[in-house]
C-alpha cells in the first residue's frame, strides 16, 4: 500500500484556477538555492536539481488566468461569474497518514490536476455554447485559444524534478 491515496475534491472554476502552490514551490527552491550558494553544496547534483526546478517553476509566474476573462463582454451571451461558478470534481493526492504532508512532487501534481480540470470544465461548457446562437462565437473562440495557451504553459511544468531531501 502506497503512502498516498486519491481523494475527490469539489471546486469551482474560479477557485481552481490558481498557481499559489506553484509559486510556493518556487519560493522553496529559491530558498534551497540561496542556502546552498557559496557553500560546498553549490557544486553538487542536489544544487543543480534545485536550480533547474527553480528556473522551470519561475516560468509559471507568466501564467495569467485573468487573460481568460478579458475578452468576455456584457453582450457575449455568458458572464465571467457564470464561468467562474462552474463546478467540477477531481481527485487529488493526500497522504494516508494525517501526520504526513504531501511531497513537493505531489503538491505540484495536485495543483496541475485541479488547474487542468478547471480548464477542461471551461472548454466543455464553451464548446457546448459554440454555434448555438446564444453566445458570440468569436468570443468563445478567443477564450478557447487563451485556455489552450495556458494549458501549454502548465504542461511545461510537468517535468519539474525536485531534489531529494536526503539523497
Amino acid at each position: 500500500m502506497g503512502k498516498y491515496k486519491q481523494v475527490p475534491h469539489q471546486f469551482t472554476v474560479g477557485e481552481a484556477l490558481d498557481i499559489t502552490e506553484i509559486m510556493g514551490l518556487r519560493d522553496e527552491m529559491q530558498e534551497w538555492v540561496d542556502n546552498m550558494s557559496g557553500t560546498a553544496l553549490e557544486n553538487t547534483q542536489r544544487y543543480q536539481t534545485a536550480e533547474d526546478a527553480l528556473y522551470e517553476l519561475e516560468d509559471a509566474s507568466q501564467i495569467d488566468f485573468e487573460e481568460i476573462w478579458s475578452p468576455i463582454t456584457e453582450d457575449c451571451g455568458f458572464t465571467v461569474e457564470q464561468l467562474k461558478s462552474l463546478e467540477f470534481t477531481c481527485s487529488l493526492f493526500q497522504p494516508r497518514s494525517k501526520r504526513q504532508s504531501c511531497s513537493r512532487a505531489y503538491r505540484l501534481s495536485n495543483c496541475l490536476t485541479h488547474n487542468y480540470a478547471a480548464l477542461d470544465t471551461l472548454e466543455g461548457y464553451l464548446e457546448e455554447l459554440k454555434g448555438t446562437g446564444g453566445a458570440k462565437d468569436e468570443v468563445v473562440e478567443e477564450v478557447l485559444n487563451t485556455i489552450s495557451n495556458i494549458r501549454d504553459q502548465l504542461e511545461e511544468l510537468e517535468g519539474v524534478e525536485f531534489p531529494g531531501m536526503y539523497g
